[in-house]
């Protein structure tokens, strides 16, 4: 197998023994990183005193940023310096993502072993056990997703639509058509609305045996019914704005109408029975602002290069 080249973007705040934990993961890898950027979005930890001792390390590029622009904003800013790099592939991950020390190794073997996909990822464990949040298929008509089911990890390599930034490796050349995540999305659905651009291109190979250890508690249900918290502001929001961008009239219908249903009915029938004796106004509250903040992103800033600049990307 040629000798591929790859970068890492991290992106990391106030976490900071989580990461270095995750930069020991990745220089430990059997075949290296040529680059690694990790984007400080703002710590007020050790962090930035931390990272300022890698600098003088030629594999490392890091950027500081003045305040907290999520992973989405920490991803695309550590994508748009890696593009200018000499790499082939790019892998995503956050600072609680610690890779088993083949895992690059198998990716880029797969890589090389099925030219045809320009996108891959390997198994996330979480305590144990394999969280197949991370790992899904597209359901249409919706855009909804379905997780792919833990047999599918008992395969050599299986297909899947879409894959969280934990772990994902995807091809430069890839990322130089679709541009970068929107830093506008700042957390939740950047990944899939991402995965939703390379979809255009390429389907993922996910490779069990490329194993990552996710430092963080299962996707589990919560209490039911659940409460909202601050992160559902932007799933909502990043729903709507994702449908507005990949869904077509029909996707946009059926989804809307779950939105209805599951999340603003929902929210105002538990607020009339008065569900667990509250009055769930924190809950009505957030939808009616994630859904006037929506609006619609008619331009593409993300764009880095004219689509007709790679042709020959594609299955």
């Amino acid at each position: 197998m040629t000798q591929e080249k790859y970068a890492v973007v991290i992106v990391t705040y106030n976490r900071e023994k989580l990461l270095r934990e995750c930069i020991r993961q990745v220089e430990v890898q059997t075949v290296p990183a040529n680059k690694i950027v990790i984007v400080n979005n703002a710590s007020t930890d050790g962090t930035a005193a931390y990272l300022s001792r890698l600098t003088a390390m030629g594999k490392y590029h890091i950027i500081n940023c003045t305040k907290n622009i999520g992973g989405a904003g920490g991803f695309a800013m550590g994508l748009s310096k890696i593009v200018s790099y000499d790499v082939d592939c790019i892998l995503f991950i956050d600072d609680d993502a610690m890779l088993s020390p083949d895992y690059m190794k198998k990716l880029l073997q797969a890589r090389s072993c099925h030219p045809r996909y320009h996108a891959f990822a390997g198994s996330v464990i979480t305590n144990g056990k394999i969280d197949t949040w991370h790992r899904r298929k597209l359901l249409q008509p919706g855009l909804f997703l379905r997780n792919c089911q833990e047999s599918f990890y008992k395969k050599k390599a299986f297909e899947c639509d879409i894959a969280s930034f934990c772990g994902m490796l995807i091809d430069k050349k890839i990322i130089k058509q679709i541009g970068i995540p929107h830093e506008k999305y700042f957390i939740w659905n950047d990944d899939v609305e991402y995965s939703l651009r390379i979809h255009q291109y390429s389907r993922f190979l996910v490779i069990p045996d490329a194993v990552l250890n996710h430092r963080t508690r299962l996707n589990e249900s919560a209490k039911h019914p659940r409460r909202y918290e601050w992160k559902d502001y932007y799933a909502i929001r990043n729903r709507v704005w994702m449908l507005m961008e990949h869904g077509s009239p029909l996707d946009r219908i059926v989804n809307f109408a779950d939105l209805f249903l599951r999340v603003v009915f929902r929210n105002w029938l538990f607020s009339i029975l008065r569900i667990n004796g509250y009055n769930w106004k924190y809950e009505k509250d957030m939808v009616k602002k994630a859904l006037k903040d929506v609006g619609i992103m008619s331009e593409k800033p993300w764009q880095i290069v004219k689509q007709d600049e790679y042709p020959d990307v594609g299955v």
